[in-house]
């Protein structure tokens, strides 16, 4: 008979044990079998470090025709940006200060501390008791170097000490129906601002758990990854960008000789190298080029045309990191490598766009214009060998643009010359320096004190940009004689030597037609008309060709249509179809009224008058060389034969008397093809006159016998002398000059 099984402490035990080896193993199976793939990513995510490998943007470059050396208009140079992890650091105190004197820099402390001392004066002016308002200017003082090196140290320390971000943003733009229900679920720590945003604070979350799976039922989304991030964990906060080089250096060197402790103390404070945009050149074709914006976009110019092909595209590395974020060196990484963006050579020459500026930025100064622009060009190529603006801007500051002063207002000015226009919601201030002709300024409201203004320093912000040769236009006025004279010249319509009685002003429907100074010449000649600027003989000239003639010529010559030059946002004039003409609108057409024009467009069409009748295709690439190697050549592109080789070295030759007849412009050893031109601006539909009201042209081409160089000078509302040849003109005459002796062109004048 078998005795009863008796149940000892030992059995007890033992089945113990049982239970939770087995109690282990099960769990063990359950974490690295049945959640191995949740627990991975988790892992991943822990010691995967991900870093992207900047492309190189492609160089912006441009020759010099005598030395021959290739100059950067636009580069790319490497500071370092300091970083920190919080969560990595122990000691905040001691890289506080050992950082700050490294970090801090007093030209940007004090502006800061400038823009407290204004916030403080304004809350201050708001006391309406005189003797506290006192009081408090009493006390109001800007802080001493010794306070502001201090305050630094204080902020970056509390900076490195701050383990969890105060704010985060979880979502944005969000619908009603969502905001609803998040109202709705009243969780603590979270906020809905006036945009739809949501914000999460997570001190104030004190069960982030509960909060996130709540979260992810209205978001559908893993409440998992919702709750780390409401942890809020501080691992990336970046102390500052561009750092000096020297600087670099030395908190590299601290940093390697932390590595080297048995306790490192830096852990949480890195170095890594950012990209920026560089033009070693700073102004010099500005218009041209345009600038990248701080997400490294190209914007206007070369930049914004060419982002695409500059940009290239970034790499991908990845790494497993230590539970110090270092690279482990075994580890699996995967390398997707940057592809480098194109280098772009322009047309430009460099000594020449200095000179050009150099001159017109003179040009605008002397003659008190609001602005003005000069392009020189090769009309046997095409290509442009200079293209300015003035007033301009920095690439590398562009933003200086917006930068704004206070403007005071006089009684009389309110009175008198300050206006608002727009509409309620969207007022817009405009200041009158002067009326008739309108020269003003936008002025900006200061939110805090609403009888405070200011005003762009550069008095246009960030119009700048643009490049007005190529998206303005303007009606260009007497400039525009010698192209229409070399369309009825190769018409047969006249000769050089075919003449006009000039007796007095012309009827022509409800309209006369004067001269520019009511002066008339009697009989003229077609050359004379030219060298008398002739508006009346130019009328007849018009009415000999008729409008479908005419209107054939001007579209030939590319009024109707884009240059094609490889600039974003080219605009076109206008040029209507001729059977909508009346009579008088034939004839302005002749001298430059009544059409609009970009100055791109009127140099082109003068290639057809130096260049044998041929109108080249502006170019302003020379070529594009892309990170395989390979390089696309620009070659000169015609368009079309618009005149024939008669015709423009005729049109050439009445040009060069014409231009000799600017007794103060001709040049002493040289002959070249000029004409001026004055064209009125307007004000509700009726013609200015009078100093500033004009815009100033000047265009000219020499050598006479082989041209190499068209120049085109225009000036904005000049207001020392209304006309072109005595302000755009004398700014022509410098420039020639130049490229004179800069081509060692030999004298044709004895």
């Amino acid at each position: 008979m078998k005795q009863p099984l008796q149940i000892t402490r030992i059995h007890i035990l033992f089945a113990v044990v049982i239970l939770i080896s087995s109690a282990i193993v099960l769990r063990l199976f359950f974490l690295q079998v049945i959640h191995h793939g949740y627990y991975k990513a988790i892992a991943q995510r822990e010691q995967q470090g991900y870093t992207t490998l900047p492309s190189r943007r492609g160089e912006i470059l441009i020759d010099d025709y005598h030395s021959g050396d290739v100059y950067k208009l636009a580069t790319n140079t490497t500071l370092d940006m300091i970083y920190a992890d919080p969560t990595l650091i122990d000691d905040p105190d001691l890289l506080a200060s050992t950082l700050a004197p490294l970090l801090f820099d007093l030209e940007i402390e004090r502006e800061l501390d400038d823009k407290r001392l204004e916030e403080e004066e304004k809350t201050i002016s708001e006391i309406e008791n005189e003797e506290l308002r006192k009081e408090a200017e009493d006390k109001l003082k800007p802080k001493t170097d010794e306070e502001l090196a201090a305050d630094f140290e204080a902020n970056l320390r509390d900076i490195l000490a701050r383990k969890t971000r105060d704010v985060i943003l979880i979502a944005e733009d969000l619908d009603e129906l969502t905001l609803q229900e998040l109202k709705d679920l009243k969780l603590e720590g979270l906020e809905v601002s006036d945009g739809g945003n949501l914000y999460a604070f997570p001190s104030k979350i004190s069960n982030k758990s509960a909060t996130a799976k709540r979260l992810a039922e209205v978001f559908g989304t893993d409440a998992d990854g919702l709750e780390s991030t409401l942890l809020g964990k501080n691992r990336y906060v970046i102390l500052k960008h561009k750092l000096e080089p020297e600087i670099s250096k030395q908190i590299e060197t601290i940093l390697e000789e932390d590595r080297q402790l048995e306790e490192p103390k830096f852990l949480g404070i890195r170095l890594k190298e950012e990209y920026f945009r560089f033009y070693p050149e700073g102004e010099l074709a500005a218009q041209v080029l345009g600038y990248v914006n701080s997400a490294g976009d190209g914007q206007y110019g070369m930049e914004g045309t060419f982002n695409d092909i500059l940009k290239g595209k970034d790499g991908i590395f990845t790494s497993q990191l230590d539970a110090y974020g270092k690279q482990i060196t075994v580890g699996t990484s995967i390398i997707e490598e940057a592809q480098d963006g194109a280098d772009i050579t322009l047309t430009i020459d460099r000594a020449i766009q200095l000179q050009v500026e150099r001159y017109l930025a003179q040009g605008v100064e002397e003659y008190q214009a609001d602005s003005g622009q000069v392009i020189v060009m090769n009309p046997k190529t095409g290509a442009i060998l200079a293209m300015a603006q003035y007033p301009t801007f920095n690439p590398n500051t562009y933003g200086d643009v917006f930068e704004k002063e206070e403007i005071t207002l006089s009684e009389e000015d309110k009175e008198k010359n300050f206006f608002i226009r727009g509409t309620e919601e969207e007022p817009i201030y405009w200041l009158y320096l002067h009326k008739d002709p309108d020269v003003r300024i936008q002025l900006f409201p200061d939110a805090n004190a609403p009888e405070k203004y200011f005003g762009y320093i550069n008095k246009v912000g960030p119009e700048v940009y643009k490049n007005k040769m190529v998206q303005e236009v303007y009606e260009p006025g007497s400039v525009f004689k010698p192209l229409v004279m070399g369309a009825a010249v190769d018409s047969d319509e006249v000769t050089a030597n075919t003449t006009f009685v000039d007796s007095g002003p012309l009827q022509v429907d409800e309209y006369e037609i004067h001269t520019f100074d009511d002066t008339y010449h009697g009989i003229e000649t077609m050359t004379q008309v030219l060298q008398h600027s002739c508006n009346t003989g130019m009328a007849w000239v018009a009415m000999k060709m008729g409008r479908n003639l005419m209107y054939s010529y001007l579209k030939n010559y590319g009024f109707t249509e884009r240059t094609g030059i490889t600039i974003n946002d080219e605009v076109t004039g206008t040029l209507e179809y001729y059977d909508y003409w009346a009579d008088s609108e034939l004839v302005t057409k002749a001298f430059g009224q009544g059409i609009s024009v970009t100055p791109l467009q009127l140099i082109q069409a003068y290639t057809t008058l130096a260049n044998g009748g041929i109108m080249m295709q502006p170019q302003i690439i020379k070529q594009i060389e892309y990170p395989d190697g390979s390089v696309e050549t620009f070659e000169p592109q015609i368009v079309r034969q618009v005149l024939e080789k008669e015709s423009a070295e005729t049109i050439t030759a009445m040009m060069v008397a014409t231009a000799e007849s600017y007794l103060s412009l001709a040049l002493d050893n040289h002959y070249f093809a000029g004409k001026s031109g004055t064209a009125q601006t307007y004000k509700w539909g009726k013609a200015l006159k009078g100093r500033g009201t004009t815009i100033g042209s000047f265009v000219g081409f020499g050598p006479i016998d082989d041209p190499i160089f068209i120049v085109l000078v225009k000036l904005d509302r000049p207001r020392t002398v209304e006309w072109g040849a005595s302000t755009a003109g004398f700014i022509y005459k410098n420039i020639a000059t130049y490229l004179f002796d800069y081509y060692n062109i030999p004298p044709d004048k004895e």
